[in-house]
């Protein structure tokens, strides 16, 4: 399809499908699927305009306010919170993209809340989080001052970090494109989401959902665009996606083998939690920490694993790098894995345009010497206390950790993994006795073929 002739912009909301008679969205109570659909029509949709929007209202088990603010006075705070990477994100756990007109799916994202952590923490500041963040999504980074952000019912404005709606070419929503799209958003369980000292009191916390809406832009096309638009024909565009895998790390030396099944994959990342930390009130499932072996009983993740060597591999053969990756020396003594952070960043953004990110020394603990928040000699203080030293700009201990690897930064084509297996092997100082879950996310190249017949997405 050619370029089209844009003669208009038109700003559209549209609400879910299946709306609930009392308008709230919620894991507990039942509704956890919300349903939104932009109807096939002889316009493009303006994918980076695509926006969710709605209230967030954190609620204690006996179903008042939560109030987790770090400063108030003649009480006590009530701590239950959200992730400071991930605020409002964290609610969604699947997102799936589909015509609207033949059910077929365009884009499929498991543990989507995971996969918002690492982008956010990878391609924007801890300025980011502070200003625009704190405001559309809920997350500013730094625990203590996130904490009074959903004190009461709080609006927000978020777009989805899908690879189609990531995308710089306009959507064609008619039948000579998708077809109209669907997307379905799956909401998490409220221990996956929520966390802190009262979160599970009384049977636990939750959180709803109000007043969802879809936002956007649609691009609207001169007359001769429209007729052509409007006669069901035969194309093809390309769009990006991410798709995404699960699996369990628990060795020293591990390789683990995946199938990816694509012919034009871009990069791939891996992220890591313990498997304990997920799914609890206890922990916050959207850390990106390093791996990290458990205690002497077992039962606590508490230390950091000594990360030595990392390399990936297509069919057997090094893939990317023709090199193991060797950061043991900078592991053991605490400081940046500086070959794996750089290809782990360069897969979300070329490593020349990498100037806006959370990954910064403050987030090392050099030997537990940790630079705390407000902090004097003796550790952590109120607001009123003169003797601060100052505040960081994000929460120690707390870093923006991964493997993956960018496959293709010069023809954006991507590699063939059609028939062939990707490896990654990953030699650290785990113990066997602690597994850690690894988050792999694929960000691949698809075209979507459109008919009179129906569409059809080739990978």
């Amino acid at each position: 399809m050619s370029s089209p002739n844009i003669v208009n912009v038109e700003k559209f909301e549209v609400l879910p499908s299946n709306q609930p008679s009392d308008n709230t969205y919620s894991f507990r109570g039942g509704n956890p699927i919300i349903t939104l659909t932009i109807p096939s029509q002889a316009k493009f949709l303006r994918p980076s305009s695509v926006k969710i929007n709605g209230v967030l209202r954190v609620q204690t088990s006996a179903g008042v306010l939560s109030n987790s603010n770090n400063l108030k006075t003649g009480g006590t705070a009530t701590k239950i919170q959200l992730s400071d990477r991930v605020g409002v994100h964290s609610v969604l756990q699947n997102v799936v993209l589909s015509s609207e007109a033949t059910n077929q799916s365009l884009e499929s994202i498991r543990q989507y809340g995971r996969l918002v952590s690492s982008i956010l923490s990878s391609t924007h500041s801890s300025d980011d989080y502070m200003s625009e963040k704190s405001v559309v999504a809920l997350c500013n980074s730094v625990q203590s001052s996130n904490d009074n952000l959903y004190s009461n019912e709080t609006s927000f404005s978020v777009p989805l970090y899908c690879g189609l709606l990531q995308g710089g070419n306009p959507i064609p929503l008619s039948a000579n494109g998708i077809n109209g799209l669907t997307i379905n958003l799956e909401l998490a369980s409220d221990q996956q989401v929520l966390k802190g000292a009262n979160a599970a009191d009384g049977g636990g916390a939750f959180y709803q959902l109000k007043d969802i809406s879809l936002s956007g832009d649609l691009l609207v096309p001169d007359d001769a665009g429209v007729q052509a638009l409007s006669v069901p024909g035969s194309g093809a565009f390309q769009y990006n996606s991410y798709s995404s895998l699960y699996s369990v790390i628990n060795s020293g030396d591990a390789t683990q083998t995946y199938n990816l099944s694509n012919s034009n994959v871009l990069a791939i990342t891996h992220n890591f939690l313990p498997v304990s930390h997920s799914n609890t009130y206890a922990q916050d499932a959207f850390t990106n920490g390093e791996l990290l072996n458990t205690n002497a009983g077992g039962t606590t993740y508490n230390e950091a694993v000594v990360l030595k060597k990392v390399s990936f591999s297509r069919g057997g053969v090094k893939l990317g790098l023709d090199y193991e990756m060797d950061v043991e020396t900078n592991s053991t003594e605490g400081r940046p894995e500086t070959q794996v952070n750089l290809e782990y960043l360069n897969a979300f953004k070329p490593e020349k345009s990498l100037t806006r990110l959370l990954n910064q020394n403050q987030l090392l603990g050099y030997g537990g010497t940790d630079i705390l928040p407000y902090s004097d000699e003796s550790g952590p203080v109120n607001q009123n206390d003169n003797n601060r030293l100052g505040v960081i700009t994000t929460d120690s201990n707390v870093r923006n950790f991964g493997v993956g690897l960018a496959l293709d930064r010069v023809s954006d084509v991507g590699v063939n993994f059609k028939g062939q297996s990707y490896s990654t092997r990953i030699q650290s100082s785990l113990d066997g006795k602690s597994p850690n879950a690894v988050y792999s996310y694929v960000k691949a190249k698809n075209v979507l073929q459109y008919s009179p017949n129906g569409v059809m997405v080739m990978n």
